[in-house]
């Protein structure tokens, strides 16, 4: 920080008042007069240290506060030597010596409440701020504590700072409303765990300038920068990301000082006014769009940008002899030259393998049930919109709901619209621990047991009961169940899309997945967190 000309002044002034004392206040009669030598020396060694060295705001203000009382104290017998009692003018005189030293303290003030980057928590719209606290407190004690050390040199230092201290206040708080700030409320619409931006311009109706940090309520909110001074070209961005049960007005918290940081002014303000769509929803209406005009071009159009079609492609079948009729661009010029005879490669059109629809109906809670719903609709429209067959497996916490073979594409999508309605929360009880990977258990098995030792034989013995006990306890699960049944209607190969929270079934689910990998079914799970 680079100091104003006053600042350093005012302490050069002080400094040369304390050279003074200490050169003047040896030659005293008075018995003391080493001490308040010594003590005016030291405050003086202080001065210079603080004007030739950088510190923080608060040890400034503590040095300051220090010699403004202090200082006095050791001017005295300079501005009245004894003999003779000392007058009030004296003394008066001696603290207002010192006044110079409130135009250092304030800018010290003004700095700290600068760097202020966590406001305190302090309850109400108005509170004064520890800092005028303890400035104040500090006052209160040298005024109560100078007639028991018979010195009233401190109670006329306290009674000065203590006036400049309720001035300031006093003057800060007719500049500064109860509540100072005014956002004018932006409507939005947004879907349902989509990013969404806004910019935020609030009004500041002090009179001064105020230091200002905001805090969103919720934790979906992001404002950036997050402090910001009042009467200054400020850009502020709002960043949010709302949950299907987030709030509609979400708030943001203001907490406002004045330049000296003496008053703390606590407003909430709702700069947005959001109108949540369920993605579930918005899923259910494209896939509606989509059978009213039973046609891929018309669902390309609304399906969102993020969703790209699928690239068909050609797969190689044979190499033969090359027949009039072949296009050139067929032919393979390598094994052509190679053979001394022209050779063709002869291509047939990608497949697509048939798609399991594998959902877990039963949710902990409101936003994964949206979850669920919006990539299950989603999953069977991209689906629909390809035309690849597809099945649909469907089970809860209870029973297996849906298990079909090879359907339609469209009447997969009829069915997925009914089964969200199906979609219920379930409180599972209990502590649930990360699901086993079973390949990994069945690899570590097979290593143990190469070694051949005793003790590895021994761990590969409990490892596989392990992997026992979590086939036997998925063997009775919905899961095991439906995938099971729509696997056998579905041939192999095949792909099943998993869409689950991963509650009740997780264990269940990787269990039957690796037995399926072995019959050439893939599986791909759909994140719904």
């Amino acid at each position: 920080m680079q100091n104003p000309p006053y600042y350093i002044l005012c302490k050069i002034f002080i400094a040369i008042i304390l050279l003074a004392d200490s050169v003047l206040l040896p030659g005293q009669p008075e018995g003391r007069a080493l001490f308040q030598a010594a003590l005016a020396s030291g405050l003086l060694l202080v001065i210079l240290f603080t004007l030739f060295r950088q510190l923080t705001p608060v040890a400034n203000i503590i040095i300051i506060t220090a010699v403004f009382f202090l200082g006095p104290l050791v001017t005295i017998p300079v501005f009245q030597p004894p003999p003779g009692p000392v007058t009030a003018i004296t003394e008066i005189v001696a603290a207002a010596a010192f006044v110079p030293l409130l135009y250092p303290l304030d800018i010290e003030l003004k700095e700290k409440a600068r760097r202020i980057k966590e406001i305190q928590k302090v309850r109400g719209e108005r509170r004064v701020t520890r800092t005028f606290t303890s400035l104040g407190g500090a006052a209160l004690v040298i005024m109560v504590i100078s007639p028991v050390t018979v010195e009233r040199t401190l109670l006329f230092s306290g009674t000065m700072l203590m006036v400049y201290l309720l001035v300031t206040l006093a003057a800060t708080l007719f500049s500064i409303p109860r509540s100072p700030f005014g956002v004018e409320t932006l409507n939005k619409r947004i879907l349902a765990g989509t990013r969404g931006n806004a910019p935020l311009s609030p009004d500041c109706r002090a009179k001064i300038e105020l230091h200002v940090l905001l805090k969103p309520t919720v934790d979906w909110l992001n404002v950036s920068p997050e402090s910001f001074v009042s009467g200054r070209r400020s850009k502020l961005d709002l960043e949010f990301i709302p949950p299907l049960a987030g709030q509609c007005s979400p708030q943001i918290q203001l907490s406002a000082i004045d330049p000296r940081g003496f008053i703390q002014v606590n407003q909430s303000i709702e700069p947005l006014r959001l109108h949540i769509i369920p993605r579930a929803e918005y899923a259910a209406w494209l896939a509606r769009k989509f059978l009213e005009k039973a046609g891929p071009e018309a669902a390309a159009e609304l399906m969102p940008r993020t969703a790209t079609r699928a690239k068909r492609g050609v797969e190689y079948r044979e190499s033969r002899d090359y027949q009039p009729g072949d296009p050139l661009r067929a032919i393979d010029w390598k094994h052509t030259l190679k053979l001394s005879q022209m050779i063709v490669r002869e291509f047939h059109e990608a497949s697509s393998p048939a798609v399991i629809i594998a959902v877990n109906l039963a949710v902990t809670d409101a936003g994964a049930a949206d979850r669920v719903a919006f990539n299950l609709i989603t999953a069977a429209l991209t689906l629909a919109r390809e035309g690849i067959p597809a099945a649909l497996a469907a089970y809860n916490d209870e029973s297996v709901k849906v298990s079909t073979g090879i359907i339609p594409s469209e009447e997969i999508l009829r069915q997925t619209l009914s089964l969200v309605k199906e979609i219920t929360r379930v409180n599972f009880t209990g502590r649930r621990l990360e699901a086993a990977d079973i390949p990994r258990i069945r690899r570590n098995i097979n290593r143990l047991r190469q070694t051949g030792s005793e003790p590895a034989l021994r761990l590969s013995d409990i490892l596989d009961f392990e992997r026992q006990s979590l086939e036997i306890a998925a063997k009775d699960n919905p899961a095991t169940l439906a995938l099971l049944k729509s696997a056998r209607r579905v041939p192999a190969p095949a792909m099943i899309l998993l869409v689950s929270q991963l509650n009740h079934d997780a264990e269940a689910v990787f269990v039957t997945i690796d037995k399926l990998r072995k019959r050439k079914y893939t599986a791909m799970p759909v994140d719904v967190d």
